[in-house]
């Protein structure tokens, strides 16, 4: 569909190839074609024919009128006299005998091709006086769609390759009244033309002789041609369309015998069908053995074997060769003496192109990913892994090395304005940024089709994978660096967000994912990236099946980390000199009798619902208020986990009775509440700016409206605010404008930097989630800390320490996390991947000992 195409409003020589950027698109796309354009000759006809492969495949139709260069007195005597209709036929064939080149024929082939199907109907046009001189086209696709398009341009030879041509389009689906005219009016003017009802008489449209269309019909092969090596005479060759395999049988001196039995018994599992149709969801590797076993059966009976050269550069430009890669890697990654010279040779490069110099750690990050083509970046947050990825892109959009023209990035909402403001900060005024953020434009899916291919940064946020799956696929190509950020937040296998990335993956040569967080639950999680950086190789290579990683031994676990090792890269905070943060400053607030019943009644409602009870804990010792509200999971831990829950799970059942109502209100305030607006109150009166991590809105707004009623400038971020009010929140806040910033894990805890002005971290509300807690945490500790500088994180807790009463669950939700931590963290010492220990749920249950 023409929607869904990068389109551009005008197209001049000068801007490339116009048959790439316009023609083969456009015609692949449509039905219809309707053309008027200049002069007839081969190598004309030979150029029209460029993309009708796409409209012959769509069962389309072209209807082209051309010019003869004709006086009036010709056009009289061809009515009058035989000889001269002799003469002016004889004329036309001739000029079909122009030489032709190689890809010329391959175009003029298919035209006879599709001449000789009905698909291409011609008609010459002619004035009594003046020539008929008139170009333009009209395209339509299958859902009426219509592009009308009109200029200096020829489809001839001299116009494609050598003048200096150009034209504008209108689109009838983003055209205004005005320009609507336009083209209601050319396909008008077309149909007068065609039915040579046009009221000038002095303008003629004819049939084409059929002698002379006799004769092009002549130079049909009998197929669609799609490259010059499928014209190689008494040969087999195979070749390459759309990505799919294809034989042209051009055999004189043998006779295939599909049923032959060496044949066969061979290439039985690649056919789709039986010969010489494949199956169109090879790889690249099942490509390289067919062509091994035609190979050796051509040498045996014979005959003449031709691997296109179409063919061969596909391969090559999909081939990984993993096996060697692999130790590539590992050379890399130990900073061997032999990639020595290729670094600092990057190194020049990139330091020329980026104004703000990389870390040392940082440049062999990015050398990395640039020299493997196909990484995971698993640094810590806060390593600086966009400025890896914008190390890399310097290097490869270099004058140097032209490699790639854009990054593609896909991550989460928070980030967008992360990759905006990092962008500028690494390049300066040695780059321009070129953006295109979907969230900041109107009518996105139509700005990413007529404007990507002018940016140098596409970002798309992960839910809107689906949307814009058709228009990405446009854009992304092999000049393309695809990056997902945040990857772990691609979540089952089999879901629409991995089967959307997997398949835009599939042009580009350089792609990358991003996370500090690779194995969140188990090793399952690994099978998603794996796939979307390497999916032709993953079978041949890892091949871990998904029941293997769900829950491995220890033999099976160093199997997994020695095949993924060469293949990510992991900075953390201590090779990149960052300043250690202070130990946990942790304040315990006593209960008073009130809090002390509210706790005691949560435990008899909800004694036999360990995770209920958990949440409404977590709740009572901060804000009571919420124990009267239902529990929003989707606050706790995000839509996707939710839905994946049974409903009894998601269910509460418990009701309260008017009593039991009464305590809880008496408690509008907790201790532990009052002690946590009192700290912020002292870091406002020393001038600092802190972060308050709550989990609930509910007591986001509560803090927001305590402070505010104090005089302190503050800010809150939760789920429900819009994208725009969120960067500009942030950037308020690290403007100082803004002292004091509320919000959640679930929202801010990813891609957000907020270390150069807010030093301390206030926890009001935690649970068992290391990932937000690990991540939280890392927004004010990050590369880029002077040395010196201090970081403060600070836990409170309601507690009774009397062993008699029963107890809030804060200090064991925080000692948990810790111990997790240290697990997490001697794992990145150690350079492997490793699951978090274990999930809400098992803590959960093993906290109330059921």
């Amino acid at each position: 569909m023409f929607k869904e195409l990068a389109l551009r409003p005008s197209y001049y020589t000068t801007d490339g190839d116009t048959v790439d950027a316009f023609y083969n698109p456009v015609l692949s796309n449509a039905v219809k074609y309707d053309r008027v354009s200049g002069y007839f000759s081969s190598k004309a006809l030979a150029s029209y024919a460029k993309g009708l492969s796409g409209l012959y495949k769509n069962g389309g139709r072209f209807r082209l009128i051309i010019s003869q260069d004709i006086s009036e007195e010709d056009f009289n005597l061809i009515k009058q006299g035989y000889a001269l209709r002799k003469e002016i036929t004889n004329g036309l064939i001739g000029k079909l005998e122009e030489p032709l080149t190689l890809e010329e024929e391959v175009n003029f082939y298919n035209l006879a091709h599709l001449i000789a199907q009905g698909i291409v109907d011609i008609k010459i046009g002619f004035k009594k006086n003046g020539l008929f001189h008139s170009k333009f086209g009209l395209c339509t696709d299958k859902g009426g769609n219509v592009i009308y398009f009109t200029g200096s341009n020829n489809e001839t030879y001299a116009a494609i390759t050598h003048n200096y041509e150009g034209f504008d389009i209108t689109a009838s689906w983003l055209a205004s009244e005005f320009d609507l005219q336009k083209l209601e009016k050319a396909e008008k003017e077309f149909d007068l033309l065609w039915n040579d009802n046009v009221k000038e008489k002095n303008i003629f449209i004819k049939e084409i002789n059929e002698v002379v269309k006799n004769k092009i019909m002549t130079y049909d092969k009998g197929r669609i041609i799609v490259d010059v090596d499928m014209l190689t005479e008494d040969a087999l060759i195979l070749t390459i369309e759309d990505n799919h395999l294809v034989i042209q049988d051009n055999l004189d001196s043998y006779q295939i015998n599909p049923n032959d039995f060496a044949l066969a018994r061979k290439l039985k599992r690649y056919y789709d069908g039986g010969y010489p149709t494949f199956r169109t969801d090879l790889t690249y590797i099942d490509m390289q053995k067919i062509i091994k076993i035609l190979e050796k059966y051509a040498n045996k009976k014979r005959f003449n074997f031709v691997v296109s050269k179409k063919l061969l550069e596909y391969i090559d430009q999909h081939s990984y060769w993993i096996e060697e890669r692999s130790k590539y890697g590992v050379l890399i990654k130990n900073r061997d003496s032999r990639v020595i010279t290729d670094y600092k040779k990057f190194t020049s490069i990139v330091s020329g192109e980026l104004e703000r110099i990389l870390r040392e750690q940082q440049m062999w990050s990015a050398f990395y990913m640039t020299q493997m083509k196909k990484a995971a970046n698993f640094s810590v947050p806060g390593a600086g892994k966009t400025s890896m990825v914008y190390g890399a892109f310097a290097y490869l959009n270099s004058t140097e090395v032209q490699k790639a023209d854009k990054i593609v990035m896909i991550g989460p909402k928070n980030s967008f304005l992360s990759w905006k403001l990092e962008f500028k900060e690494n390049f300066g005024n040695r780059k321009e940024l070129k953006v295109l953020d979907i969230h900041e434009e109107e009518a996105a899916d139509v700005q990413l089709r007529l404007n990507g291919a002018n940016k140098n940064l596409i970002l798309i946020n992960y839910e809107s994978l689906g949307k814009y799956e058709s228009a990405l696929s446009d854009i992304i190509d092999s000049k393309t660096v695809l990056v997902f950020d945040e990857v772990h937040k691609i979540k089952g296998v089999q879901s629409v967000r991995a089967q959307v990335a997997k398949r835009i993956a599939e042009k580009p040569v350089y792609k990358f994912v991003l996370t500090g967080t690779p194995i969140p639950n188990s090793y399952q999680d690994i099978f998603n990236f794996l796939n979307i950086l390497y999916k032709e190789e993953y079978k041949m290579f890892f091949n871990f099946q998904l029941n293997e990683l769900k829950n491995p031994g220890l033999t099976e676990i160093n199997e997994i980390n020695e095949k993924l090792y060469p293949f990510f890269w992991r900075t953390n905070k201590k090779q990149l000199e960052v300043p250690k943060a202070n130990e946990d400053m942790i304040i315990k607030c006593p209960m008073n009798y009130d809090e002390q019943e509210i706790i005691n009644l949560l435990y008899r409602k909800y004694g036999n619902s360990a995770f209920h009870l958990y949440i409404r804990l977590i709740q009572a010792s901060t804000n009571p208020e919420l124990l009267l509200k239902s529990i929003d999971f989707i606050e706790m831990y995000g839509e996707e986990l939710v839905k994946d829950w049974d409903n009894e799970l998601q269910t509460d059942n418990v009701t309260f009775s008017e009593e039991e109502i009464n305590i809880i209100r008496r408690v509008s305030e907790t201790s532990k509440f009052k002690k946590t607006l009192q700290l912020a109150e002292k870091l406002h009166g020393e001038n600092k700016q802190s972060i308050i991590w709550c989990m609930f809105v509910n007591t986001i707004d509560k803090v927001y409206r305590d402070l505010s009623s104090k005089g302190i400038k503050a800010a809150v971020i939760y789920g429900s605010t819009p994208q725009q009010d969120r960067d500009n929140i942030i950037e308020l806040f690290k403007r100082e404008q803004i002292e004091v910033l509320i919000t959640n894990p679930h929202t801010l805890a990813e891609s957000v930097s907020l270390h150069k002005t807010c030093h301390d971290a206030i926890y009001l509300e935690y649970s068992f989630n290391l990932t937000h807690m690990l991540q939280s945490r890392d927004r004010i500790h990050r590369l880029g800390l002077p040395d010196g500088q201090y970081t403060q994180y600070y836990y409170f807790m309601l507690e009774n320490k009397s062993e008699e009463q029963r107890n809030t669950i804060d200090e064991k939700i925080y000692i948990r996390l810790k111990e997790k931590e240290k697990q997490m963290l001697d794992a990145i010492e150690g350079d492997v991947l490793t699951p978090e220990p274990s999930d809400d749920m098992d803590e959960i249950l093993k906290l109330f000992e059921l």
